[in-house]
């Protein structure tokens, strides 16, 4: 009889998937192994395995570069591209940096700076040539930095290539594309409270005094306004920042103290984009700390494009004004005999002593006035019918801002003016008669 014999080969196969996946990585190790299974010519089963081969996955060089980016900036002024490079290879490897140029003139002083969290600003001011060791997969960002000459003409363009090229594989490398196209350059010039030439701050550079000095108090929020004017001749786009250091050669405020600028919706922002020949309101609103101590200090605004380099800087302060109350009363009276509703003298504080017969009235004026240095809200100015007399309703009470709730003719209780809000050094005044009972 013959033996029969079945065999069953099985083997790892791999096929290609239907979306993108990661290369795999150099150095893994892919085994295998076969096995068989038969029966003997006794009907037996049996079973059998291979030997294990083994093959180990070498390195791939690959890379990407990017993006292409375009920018408009003036003759004479710097331009910083974003750039990243992402090892697309399967294994470590550093990537060289290069750069070259084409068109109608060259960059100068190209440069790299490392960006690690890629926001378009040099994390410091040290040039690289090189991504160092980056994983498989790993992205390394960085800017480019280039001066366009001062002889560029308007609308003369320039290709910068930024390229990295494997040092792995020196034959493997990638590039991007930045455009940079001249035009007519921006300027900035900070005003405060209105735009233009004529306004207050007007003009280049920082000023020797302060140009506004706000008053308020410790904790209480002050706002200075400040307008961005474009006068150049390209749209350009203004980081904002704030510093008692009026060279900006560190950018810092007292303990505790904030600034946080705003647009003309009340949106908060950090940079602002202003047209050519355009002005835009920024709001610089300034919290001073809780516990600040009572004076002057000095406080710079600056506007500075990361682009194009172009900034101006202007210097306001200030005066943290000792806490106290804020608003005053002041209480004045006036005979009224016939009470016809109006005072027969000048309203005085001083006492009445004579004419004040029963049946006679007597006309209250109450001034609030707000002596502070912040605006104060809700304010209610409230007086008491006196003993001894009662509510003349032949003329009304008033107040000079506000509306006024009063008791009915001849009844006693509290005559209200309800204010509402007084900004620094405002008064409302609240008028009511009274008559002495007969």
């Amino acid at each position: 009889m013959k033996t029969r014999l079945t065999v069953v080969a099985a083997a790892v196969m791999f096929a290609a998937a239907h979306g993108a996946q990661a290369a795999t990585a150099a150095g893994t190790q892919i085994t295998n192994t076969a096995t068989a299974t038969y029966l003997d010519a006794t009907l037996g089963a049996h079973s059998a395995t291979s030997n294990t081969v083994v093959t180990t996955v070498q390195q791939v060089g690959s890379v990407s570069v990017g993006p292409n980016d375009a920018k408009n900036a003036a003759a004479g002024s710097q331009v910083v591209y974003a750039q990243s490079v992402t090892n697309t290879g399967n294994g470590s490897d550093s990537f060289n940096l290069s750069a070259s140029n084409s068109g109608a003139y060259a960059m100068a002083n190209v440069q790299f700076f490392a960006d690690a969290n890629g926001d378009g600003v040099a994390d410091n001011a040290t040039p690289i040539t090189t991504t160092g060791a980056l994983a498989a997969g790993a992205t390394f960002r960085y800017v480019a930095v280039a001066t366009l000459p001062g002889s560029a003409s308007v609308g003369s363009t320039n290709a910068l290539v930024v390229g990295a090229t494997s040092a792995f594989n020196g034959a493997v490398s990638a590039s991007s594309t930045d455009t940079t196209t001249v035009t007519a350059a921006s300027t900035i010039d900070i005003t405060a409270n209105s735009a233009g030439s004529s306004a207050p701050g007007a003009g280049p550079g920082v000023e020797s005094s302060a140009v506004v000095t706000n008053t308020t108090t410790a904790g209480s929020t002050t706002r200075f306004a400040l307008y961005l004017n474009n006068m150049g001749g390209s749209a350009d786009t203004f980081n904002l920042a704030a510093s008692t250091d009026g060279s900006f050669g560190s950018i810092s405020l007292p303990s505790g103290w904030t600034v946080v600028f705003k647009d003309a919706s009340g949106a908060v922002i950090t940079s602002s984009t202003v047209n050519p020949g355009a002005s835009n309101v920024v709001y610089a609103d300034v919290t001073p700390a809780a516990g600040a101590t009572v004076g002057t200090t000095d406080i710079y605004f600056r506007a500075l494009s990361p682009t194009s380099n172009v900034s101006d800087r202007i210097h306001d302060a200030v005066t943290i004004a000792a806490n106290a109350v804020q608003v005053t009363l002041n209480k004045m009276q006036a005979i009224d005999a016939n009470c016809d509703g109006v005072a027969d003298t000048a309203f005085s504080s001083s006492p009445i002593t004579t004419g004040a017969i029963p049946g006679a009235c007597i006309r209250y004026q109450i001034t609030a006035t707000n002596s502070g240095a912040t605006p104060v809200n809700t304010v209610v100015i409230n007086d008491n019918v006196p003993a001894n007399t009662t509510y003349h309703g032949g003329v009304a009470a008033s107040t000079t801002l506000g509306s006024i709730l009063a008791p009915l003719a001849g009844a006693v209780g509290t005559v209200s003016a309800n204010v509402g809000v007084l900004t620094p050094g405002q008064s409302a005044s609240m008028n009511f008669g009274v008559r002495i009972n007969p």
